[in-house]
């Protein structure tokens, strides 16, 4: 009798594992939950690209410090002409609009003006991270490096397109002078990591356009400035950022100034990378 009794609670937890899977096949775990929990959200967001947008992008990477992040907390009119995307943390496409990343910086204005330029949808990766130094930029394949995140988020996304430029702004931090800083020989650091992450994407003539710090008084900060304009690389080309305000006590800028500073990168590079690089651009 017991023997039955057992045979007959495994024949049972069988048809529900069973019949368990058959229901998550159908309908999937996210929306089992949603059944279950009406009030539960997925909060990974879906992709929408538009189809005729798809495998045609001209794609853009953004990286540095802070103001490369951006500070603005002034809310800022739509910056997309409708064919603006942003690569979000599901590596998925979304509709691109300000912040990109928690509050309004460079990346839509960038892309605005070359949009307005080019007959290839834009796409843009902002993986810039505040307080970081250039050391901290270089090559490494470790788990958490920067280096690493930027190069797996610029592999990933060239599914839907090309590679066609990197922005780069920072250098206030290296400024600071602290030991693991580099503000004599920025420029040597930058060229490193330009080099190979040109290597790693197997594009040995990617153009990149990279902003001199602005305005400030750091122990380094003339000297961080004065390597910033000893790059030399072809392709590469520098901005210059000191003419610009930043907020009262803090080496940030307005949603204003950011915008001004995205409009300058995206016109420096139509400037000089308009006939170059594969670039379809209106005529």
């Amino acid at each position: 009798m017991k023997i039955r009794k057992k045979i007959l609670l495994v024949l049972l937890l069988g048809l529900f594992f069973i019949g368990g899977a058959i229901v998550q096949k159908k309908y999937g775990l996210g929306n089992l939950i949603k059944i279950l929990n009406p009030k539960y959200k997925s909060e990974t967001k879906k992709e929408v690209l538009n189809e005729n947008h798809r495998g045609k992008m001209s794609i853009y990477l953004l990286a540095g410090q802070s103001n490369m992040e951006g500070d603005g907390e002034e809310k800022i009119e739509s910056l997309n002409d409708g064919k603006i995307y942003v690569f979000n943390k599901d590596y998925k496409w979304e509709f691109g609009r300000e912040p990109v990343r928690k509050k309004v910086g460079p990346s839509m204005a960038m892309a605005k003006v070359i949009s307005q330029n080019s007959s290839n949808p834009i796409g843009v990766i902002n993986v810039a991270v505040g307080g970081t130094n250039i050391a901290q930029w270089q090559k490494s394949f470790s788990d958490n490096s920067l280096y690493l995140r930027l190069l797996k988020r610029a592999l990933a996304s060239q599914t839907q397109g090309e590679i066609k430029g990197l922005f780069f702004l920072q250098g206030e931090n290296d400024a600071e002078g602290d030991s693991t800083d580099h503000y004599d020989d920025w420029h040597i650091q930058f060229e490193k990591f330009i080099t190979n992450i040109r290597e790693d994407l197997k594009d040995s003539s990617l153009p990149v356009v990279y902003g001199q710090i602005g305005k400030g008084d750091g122990k380094y900060w003339l000297k961080v400035k004065k390597s910033q304009e000893k790059v030399s690389l072809p392709n590469v080309v520098m901005i210059k950022t000191d003419d610009i305000d930043y907020k009262a006590g803090i080496i940030h800028y307005n949603s204003e100034a950011y915008i001004q500073i995205g409009e300058r990168f995206g016109k420096k590079y139509v400037d000089e990378f308009a006939t170059t690089h594969n670039n379809v651009y209106k005529k």
